[in-house]
């Protein structure tokens, strides 16, 4: 799949979002995620403190809120949404229950119990998955939270 034009844009936005909060998520990573229609940004989201929303459950329900038709909307989350239950349920399950026309990903999460899942499972279900916009700086922004998973 070809990256489409204003994605950089939405990922920049969502990059923002989670700079925003960086310092205030624990041991969580400072996750941003927009939810766009075509060129109009719909909810914002950022990673709450531990045992709160993440980034991706904040934009949606935000969204839900204001009445989205699903099948019209992209996803765009710095972070590829997690797949385990911790601290809080696996985000991947509420963007599989919502199923967005496409999600777009910064970076994959370099976590043991994530790994590619969640990009794997959302395309599994046949949501289009765009990996790697702004993955620099992405990366770069992310740079403390990832040294702890650089062996």
């Amino acid at each position: 799949m070809s990256q489409i034009p204003g994605d950089g844009a939405m990922m920049a936005l969502a990059l923002r979002a989670g700079e925003a909060v960086k310092g205030r998520t624990g041991d969580n990573p400072w996750v941003g995620c927009v939810v766009s229609r075509g060129d109009s940004v719909v909810a914002l989201g950022a990673t709450h403190p531990p045992g709160g929303a993440h980034a991706e459950v904040e934009a949606i329900t935000l969204a839900d809120q204001a009445g989205v038709n699903w099948a019209e909307c992209t996803l765009y989350v710095t972070v590829e949404p997690c797949t385990f239950h911790g601290r809080t349920p696996p985000c991947v399950d509420l963007v599989l229950e919502k199923k967005p026309s496409r999600v777009v990903v910064g970076i994959l999460d370099p976590h043991p119990r994530v790994k590619g899942q969640g990009v794997a499972r959302l395309r599994q279900a046949g949501i289009p998955v765009e990996l790697g916009v702004l993955e620099k700086e992405v990366t770069d922004s992310l740079a403390d939270w990832l040294a702890g998973y650089i062996k």
